[in-house]
C-alpha cells in the first residue's frame, strides 16, 4: 500500500500549481509567527501544495463527527501547524521529482539524498535558529521525529 501511495504522490507532484488565495489565508491564520510563515514560503511550490493537502486530509480525519474539548482543540491546532511544517527541511536543497524518487528507492545514495531523506531533522534545526515558540519545537520533535504522529502518518501521502 505504501508503494502505491508513493507512486500516486509522485504523479501528483508533476501537476501541482501555486496554492490558492484561500489556502494562502488559511496558512497565515494557522501560524501565529512570521518566522513560521516565512519558512512555509521557502518550500517549493510542490511542497507547499502537498502540505496544504496534508492539512486538509488531517482536518477531515480529526474532525469527523467528533465533539472536542478545548484541550483537544489546542492539540489539534498544534497538529495542523505540524501538517504545514512537516516538510520544511526540504527547503535546504533543490530536489527534483526524479531525485526524490531515486532517493526514496535508495538508487541514489549521496550526501544530497541523505539531506533529502533527513529533511524532518533538518527542519527542526531550521526552526531552532528562529524565534519560534518552544512549544512548537517540542511538538515537532516529539510528534514528527520521535513518534511520527499517528494522524500525520495516515495523511502524509
Amino acid at each position: 500500500m505504501k508503494t502505491y501511495l508513493k507512486i500516486k504522490r509522485a504523479i501528483r507532484y508533476l501537476f501541482y500549481k501555486h496554492i490558492s488565495v484561500e489556502d494562502q489565508l488559511k496558512v497565515k491564520e494557522q501560524f501565529n509567527n512570521d518566522d513560521l510563515t516565512r519558512l512555509f514560503w521557502q518550500l517549493s511550490m510542490q511542497d507547499r501544495h502537498h502540505s496544504i493537502e496534508v492539512l486538509e486530509r488531517t482536518i477531515n480525519k480529526t474532525l469527523d463527527d467528533e465533539i472536542l474539548s478545548l484541550k483537544e482543540l489546542e492539540s489539534l491546532n498544534d497538529l495542523y501547524t505540524l501538517c504545514l511544517l512537516h516538510d520544511i527541511g526540504k527547503s535546504a536543497g533543490n530536489f527534483s521529482w526524479l531525485f526524490r524518487i531515486f532517493s526514496e528507492l535508495n538508487i541514489v545514495n549521496n550526501q544530497k539524498s541523505k539531506i533529502y531523506l533527513n529533511h524532518e531533522s533538518i527542519g527542526l534545526e531550521q526552526m531552532k535558529k528562529l524565534s519560534i515558540d518552544d512549544k512548537v519545537l517540542k511538538y515537532y520533535q516529539k510528534e514528527l521525529l520521535e513518534n511520527k504522529h499517528f494522524v500525520l502518518d495516515k495523511t502524509d501521502y
